[in-house]
């Protein structure tokens, strides 16, 4: 249908009319909100490498009463987090009811446990995405485990990842005993010449980050040993003896192989291990499989324990030596 001038006429009125009313209406719309003009946010993560993307923890607080934190989101590529990484996230702030976001500089941002990378305003400007990063993964240290305090004056431990070294206290009747602490890029600590009366030890030990040095965890105690008057004068003579060695599982994409507590393997040899027997060949790798040794036979399971007294996949019989049975 073909309009008229005078339709033509009146819905140009009525479009005026709504553009008037519009324009009257938007500083109304504005003077009803109030600005929010800065933001002040903590960021406390706890994100260990080789885990799953997701599965990080990430505490996000604010200070102020007029917006509130919603959720973040994870802007990395990737499933899993690696040592070197460098965490990105998105956090979603949300303005109070009758505010709205009005800041456009990184300087109204205030940010600690993280460093700004960009604002932007969503929803009208009643949503703020901040995206930050973290504090590089090679910053952070594992926590330390496993801390043994030998009665014949040894502290051992197990590496803790990303620690470049250690910090070590040692305690006797609960009173620190000579230095109040020790720093040691080793595993382990020789505390024979501190350890020469009689009495009740215990150590203590904490992982230092190898990148930032600030970056400590948390002290581990070892149990508490009773060091007789016998084994202080075994000691104090020289008598105490080596360091026990003690070891740990390590794979690769190659296979298994048994690290001691003072770094070496074995090789080309049997190790008794938790009362079981492995072989590991000249490349320090565990074998399965018959394995021929001194001109004799051994059988060795899917999990590099030698069989004795039982039957092989093969039929053949095994002896309590482990050596097949003649008869």
């Amino acid at each position: 249908m073909r309009k008229t001038k005078t339709a033509a006429k009146i819905a140009g009125l009525l479009t005026l009319g709504c553009l008037f009313a519009g324009l009257v209406a938007m500083p109304v719309f504005g003077a009803s909100r109030k600005r929010i003009s800065s933001v002040n946010i903590e960021v406390e993560a706890e994100i260990q490498p080789e885990t799953r993307i997701g599965e990080e923890t990430i505490d996000v607080s604010v200070k102020g009463g007029k917006y509130y934190y919603d959720y973040y989101d994870v802007e990395n590529d990737g499933f899993e987090w690696e040592e070197n990484d460098i965490p990105k996230i998105s956090i979603y702030l949300r303005a109070e009811a009758g505010y709205y976001f009005s800041l456009t500089k990184a300087s109204s941002v205030r940010l600690s446990g993280a460093t700004y990378v960009k604002a932007t305003k969503e929803d009208s400007s009643e949503t703020l995405k901040l995206t930050v990063k973290l504090p590089s993964l090679a910053e952070t240290v594992g926590d330390q485990s496993d801390v043994m305090l030998t009665n014949n004056g040894y502290a051992i431990w197990k590496e803790v990842r990303g620690a470049g070294s250690y910090e070590v206290r040692l305690y006797r009747n609960g009173e620190g005993v000579g230095a109040t602490m020790l720093t040691t890029t080793d595993s382990h600590y020789n505390f024979q010449s501190a350890m020469t009366k009689p009495g009740d030890y215990q150590v203590k030990v904490r992982p230092v980050n190898k990148v930032n040095q600030d970056n400590k965890g948390t002290w581990k105690e070892s149990t508490v040993i009773t060091l007789s008057s016998e084994d202080a004068t075994r000691i104090r003579n020289g008598e105490g003896g080596g360091m026990p060695v003690t070891g740990e599982w390590v794979s690769d994409q190659i296979g298994w192989w048994y690290k001691h507590s003072d770094k070496t393997y074995t090789r080309n040899g049997w190790e008794e291990i938790d009362g079981k027997w492995y072989f590991f060949g000249e490349d320090g790798y565990m074998k399965t499989g018959w394995i021929d040794w001194n001109g004799k036979r051994y059988y060795c399971d899917k999990n590099g324990v030698m069989l004795t007294n039982t039957m092989t996949p093969d039929g053949t019989i095994l002896g309590y030596d482990g050596t097949p049975k003649t008869d």
